[in-house]
């Protein structure tokens, strides 16, 4: 005989009722002044899993300290949080916002925006409007202000080109403290793992890229910003970023060695360009010249060509290892059959000592060798030694056909001279002959 259930009580159902609520009331407040019944069900489903994550972040210590900073900020002004991540601070060099932040508030194509932190110090960051990014500039802006995954920073948009950025540590402490490590117990996202980690390797100084800039025009936005486009400063854009940008963007939980291994294809053009090595950009290491011409030699192989150098190389050699690595590229492009031996050698051997530090230069030894197999060692080698040594003794002959012309044109000439003399000597001699005739034959 089968069991039946027994019917549930009115508290039971009052509670669930409630319950029902309360999850519903938190979807609005995620959705903000959004009409949902225009959404699609994917950004639904998306927006409950924001919510998720918030509510699960709510409590932090430094979220909180966030909101209270975004509480001091003029209302006037949309601003919003974003928490650093491993691939914002460690590895990468991208930096994405929040989608519907950037849909209200930023520009529709790529523009170069400025990002002053609260020192006053001033950073041109590039942002990238496909993919709703701060890109060139941003791992410098990382760099400079010592940012460690887990701290959390507020952006506050006071012109239409330049955010305000508030810095609140995972560690508790002020704007100052650089060594101190992210706390443990911030409970947050698979992403946003927080865990003590050796930051000694942190970069201080800036790279060249950022540089400091001089504060552009006054603009004053108007004050009639709509109060329901601040609910567009939602946290939620954080994890509604991971869905829309799953493609573009580092996975939880997929931590590269370097942020060049995530995929060199998202580099659109120089600007977007930066050599890191253990994480720290080295770009100011290198001239204009040597940077550009490395970038095309990465574009020619699709990949970053220092991506697997040894962890125990250092920056100063590394840079070292990509100029002269570029110089000898440069020196294949610029040789010819004159080159000699001795140049193909040394340049095949220093690339060779590359190599084997972990250098992607196997395309350019491979050049080499058919350069010097053309050059030395196949039957057009041959060919092209006996063209040279053809070529030489026909320029002597020619030298000498020259030099025998020359002689023969001073010949003709003194034959020319010598012809009018002898004929002026013979009538003289005629003459002579006659007067001496007409003596031996005059009459006694």
């Amino acid at each position: 005989m089968e069991e039946q259930s027994e019917p549930e009580t009115p508290l039971l159902q009052t509670t669930k009722i409630k319950r029902k609520k309360t999850a519903e009331s938190k979807m609005k407040l995620t959705q903000g002044a959004f009409d949902s019944s225009k959404e699609s069900k994917s950004r639904r489903k998306r927006a409950m899993i924001d919510d998720l994550y918030d509510h699960a972040k709510v409590n932090s210590p430094v979220i909180e300290r966030a909101e209270e900073v975004r509480a001091n900020l003029a209302p006037s002004y949309p601003s919003f949080w974003k928490a650093m991540v491993k691939s914002n601070v460690s590895h990468g060099f991208w930096l994405h916002l929040p989608m519907r932040f950037c849909k209200f508030n930023m520009p529709k194509i790529d523009t170069v925006f400025i990002v002053e932190n609260e020192s006053g110090e001033e950073y041109k960051i590039n942002y990238i409007s496909q993919r709703t990014a701060l890109s060139g500039g941003w791992k410098a802006f990382s760099d400079a202000n010592q940012l460690y995954e887990g701290d959390v920073l507020v952006f506050h948009l006071v012109e239409p080109t330049r955010f305000k950025a508030y810095i609140v540590r995972a560690n508790g402490f002020g704007n100052v403290n650089a060594d101190a490590k992210p706390l443990n117990s911030v409970p947050m996202d698979d992403e946003l793992e927080v865990a003590p980690k050796d930051h000694s390797e942190k970069r201080v100084k800036k790279n060249k890229r950022a540089k400091r800039v001089k504060p552009p025009p006054g603009f004053h936005r108007d004050n009639n910003q709509s109060n329901s486009l601040m609910l567009l400063e939602t946290n939620n854009g954080h994890v509604e970023d991971q869905f829309n940008n799953d493609t573009e963007d580092l996975g939880p939980n997929k931590v590269l060695p370097h942020s060049e291994s995530s995929n060199f294809k998202e580099m659109k053009s120089i600007d977007d360009f930066t050599i890191l090595v253990d994480g720290l950009a080295i770009d100011c290491e290198l001239s204009d010249q040597h940077r550009n011409k490395y970038y095309d030699l990465c574009c020619s192989q699709n990949s970053f060509l220092h991506d697997h150098l040894l962890k125990s190389i250092n920056c100063k050699l590394a840079a070292e290892i990509i100029t002269q690595t570029v110089n000898i590229a440069e020196a294949i492009r610029a040789c010819n059959l004159s080159t000699s031996r001795a140049d193909y050698e040394i340049w095949d051997k220093t690339l060779k000592g590359f190599e084997l530090l972990g250098m992607n230069v196997g395309f350019l030894r491979a050049r080499l060798n058919r350069l010097m197999s053309l050059a030395f060692e196949s039957e057009e080698s041959e060919v092209s030694k006996r063209l040279r040594e053809v070529s030489a003794e026909q320029a002597r002959a020619e030298e000498e056909m020259r030099s025998l012309e020359l002689k023969l044109l001073r010949l003709k000439e003194t034959m020319g001279r010598l012809d009018s003399e002898v004929e002026s000597l013979k009538v003289k001699a005629e003459k002579h002959e006659l007067k001496f005739q007409e003596e031996a034959n005059a009459p006694w």
